[in-house]
């Protein structure tokens, strides 16, 4: 088995397809020259009659040679794994978190570094790295001069802490996901907490999306590891208490005493109440009728957040003239949705969206909506919701949206569809298919991680997925998640060749939004290096121009702290909240070169001078904004344009 050295220079001859010095090396993995030549000896050794060889000649250096076999055979080894490699810069320094969140002691930047294979300065860059992560979930990070560093905080921090780092090294989504995590807990059959969970679900009657069930997973692990260590939570009497009047409570003295049986330890209050904190933190992927939910079983504070949460989606349809608050099914999935997403807040657990960026790039108008409702939700509840968070109001929105386009009563082939990321992902899904295709009837949707247990062959006409999914005897439709126009393309023509051509539609003209732009407020292959700059001078010539009042730039800003209005693609799309309109248009702004937009970079900017309150205009806008950012041509012609006449958008 090779070492995660010896796998790194791999890595590294595999990439560059051409000869390295034994030199080049040496300083790309921080050893010594002899231990390049020691590890190349072993290596050789390993990859014996696996159709690939290394090889050196004075000269050229060294290199890999390999056949079809040796390629296969590489390809698993270095790309098909489910973890990071620890020897890439990117994802080094959380195996470096692993190491300090798991010592009892202090542990010394010498240790680390030999460890990890890497010079003394690249453990101390790295650990540097890691302090506002660690600060961002409540740990401290002590230095104490001939001792070395450690980790401070409460039970609870350091258990979060870690569950988020094994998250950002593992690939978990999927059937297999014991496996993948089971190198993190070498001592502990993950098998074993797997079965728990599962026999939890089909004894309560509850489903958990495959990310919460992944999570689930990882925190039951570590409950377990750390007991075995002696290490305890807290017990809050208070806290405790009020979970005990939870339905959700006996699930958790479920899995507690399951896991004590299995596991031969004893959980004390304070580490049940840590197992009930993650479990409420969960997105359980279940359907609840609109009209068979009870709003009294989920706690004594359920009717003022029910109130509250009312208010919002009114205060929000009434803004943008949508019907959110008749929609009973958005009401109660977000309701249930907002009171597990309180509680990761409150115990800073931080879970990332993994389908942050097409919901950005797909669902411009929705996350507008959404990025309202946070802002809503943050006067009222005072919670500060990050992108992810609103990415996820932004699907269940969709959802409501998709639903209220869509007809209804029409015959329809049944099909399956297989869902990973959540209730608010299926719904979204669900209604849009609705729309699209309201003739399909959905017989059941369920995670992948259930998928070839629960569909049968006979049972369905054929089954989406939005997850790469193969199943035997039955056909299977792997579609995105956003379940977009090729997708569309895809059912059609499985279920209607002959109507194929119908969904094609021109989409790359843009009249709505060209309609709105002028020369006097465009700007053309500017010279700006920071978004402040950007929303300074465009903003300044709105207001020269009368499109907008004072105070516009201002907002302009407050809304980037939000949430950062680029979409992909180079573009962004900078706007106010409400009351700063005067004159409905869209200034144009191109850049010579990208700048750091939110997380993306983006070189096209339309500042955006609309009253949302003009439901029909908005919706169109973003409507074409999220279709000219996938059409590489218009980009090009805006990008090479020197004024508004020269971007001629073909049909």
């Amino acid at each position: 088995m090779l070492l995660p050295r010896e796998k790194r220079i791999l890595e590294i001859l595999y990439a560059k397809k051409q000869g390295y010095t034994s030199s080049e090396l040496a300083a790309a993995l921080h050893i010594s020259l002899r231990t390049v030549k020691t590890d190349i000896k072993r290596i050789r050794e390993e990859l014996e009659k696996t159709g690939c060889e290394i090889l050196t000649k004075a000269g050229k250096g060294i290199w890999l040679s390999y056949d079809s076999q040796g390629k296969k055979y590489l390809d698993s080894l270095l790309l098909g794994g489910e973890c990071a490699s620890s020897m890439d810069p990117k994802t080094r320094k959380y195996y470096i978190a692993l190491q300090l969140l798991d010592s009892d002691t202090y542990i010394s930047t010498e240790s680390i570094s030999n460890s990890m294979y890497i010079s003394k300065g690249t453990a101390t860059n790295d650990i540097n790295e890691l302090i506002p992560f660690f600060e961002k979930q409540g740990l401290t990070l002590e230095k104490r001069v001939k001792y070395g560093i450690r980790l401070l905080g409460k039970e609870s921090q350091l258990r979060i802490a870690k569950a988020s780092v094994i998250r950002k090294i593992v690939v978990y989504q999927g059937s297999q996901v014991s496996r993948k995590l089971q190198p993190f807990f070498e001592d502990l059959n993950i098998d074993h907490i797997n079965a728990i969970l599962q026999e939890a679900e089909e004894h309560f009657g509850f489903i958990l999306s495959d990310a919460s069930y992944s999570e689930l997973l990882i925190h039951c692990s570590i409950i377990v590891r750390r007991i075995r260590k002696g290490k305890v939570c807290a017990i809050d009497e208070t806290e405790l208490r009020a979970y005990s009047e939870m339905k959700e409570w006996g699930i958790c003295r479920f899995i507690a005493d399951a896991l004590e049986k299995s596991f031969s330890v004893h959980m004390t209050e304070g580490d049940r109440s840590y197992l009930m904190m993650n479990l409420l933190g969960t997105r359980m992927q279940e359907h609840i009728p609109a009209e068979t939910y009870s709003w009294g079983d989920d706690g004594a504070d359920s009717g003022q957040i029910l109130e509250q949460w009312e208010d919002i989606l009114r205060h929000a349809g009434d803004m943008f003239r949508e019907n959110l608050i008749g929609d009973e099914t958005l009401k109660i999935a977000m309701f249930l949705h907002l009171k597990a997403m309180f509680n990761r807040l409150q115990h800073q657990i931080h879970l990332e969206n993994p389908m942050k960026r097409m919901v950005r790039e797909e669902l411009v108008y929705e996350f507008e909506v959404a990025t309202y409702v946070a802002r809503l939700i943050k006067e009222e509840f005072h919670a500060d919701l990050g992108e992810d968070e609103i990415c996820d109001i932004a699907l269940y929105l969709g959802a409501s949206l998709e639903r209220e386009r869509a007809m209804r009563n029409r015959q329809s082939p049944v099909v399956t569809i297989v869902c990973g990321s959540g209730i608010g992902t299926s719904q979204f899904f669900e209604a849009k298919l609705g729309r699209i295709f309201p003739e399909i009837q959905v017989r059941k949707i369920v995670p992948i991680s259930r998928a070839r247990y629960e569909i049968g062959k006979d049972t369905q006409d054929f089954v989406l997925a939005t997850v790469p999914l193969e199943l035997e005897g039955i056909e299977v439709l792997n579609v995105s998640p956003m379940l977009g126009e090729r997708d569309a393309l895809l059912i059609e023509e499985r279920i209607h060749p002959e109507r194929r051509q119908l969904l094609i539609s021109g989409k790359e003209k843009y009249p709505a939004l060209f309609a709105l732009m002028s020369e006097r407020i465009s700007i053309f292959k500017c010279d700006c290096r920071s978004l402040e700059e950007v929303i300074s001078l465009m903003g300044r010539r709105l207001i020269h121009e009368k499109y907008v009042k004072e105070g516009f730039i201002e907002s302009v800003l407050k809304r980037e702290e939000l949430a950062p209005t680029s979409i992909g693609d180079k573009f962004a799309v900078p706007h106010a909240f409400e009351g700063y309109v005067l004159k409905t248009g869209v200034g144009l702004m191109t850049l010579k070169k990208p700048i750091v937009w939110g997380n993306e970079k983006v070189q096209i900017i339309m500042m955006l001078s609309i009253d949302i309150r003009e439901q029909e205009q908005f919706r169109e806008i973003f409507s074409e904004l999220a279709a000219i950012t996938k059409n590489k041509w218009a980009i090009e012609q805006i990008l090479n344009a020197e004024r508004i006449s020269d971007i001629k958008i073909r049909n």
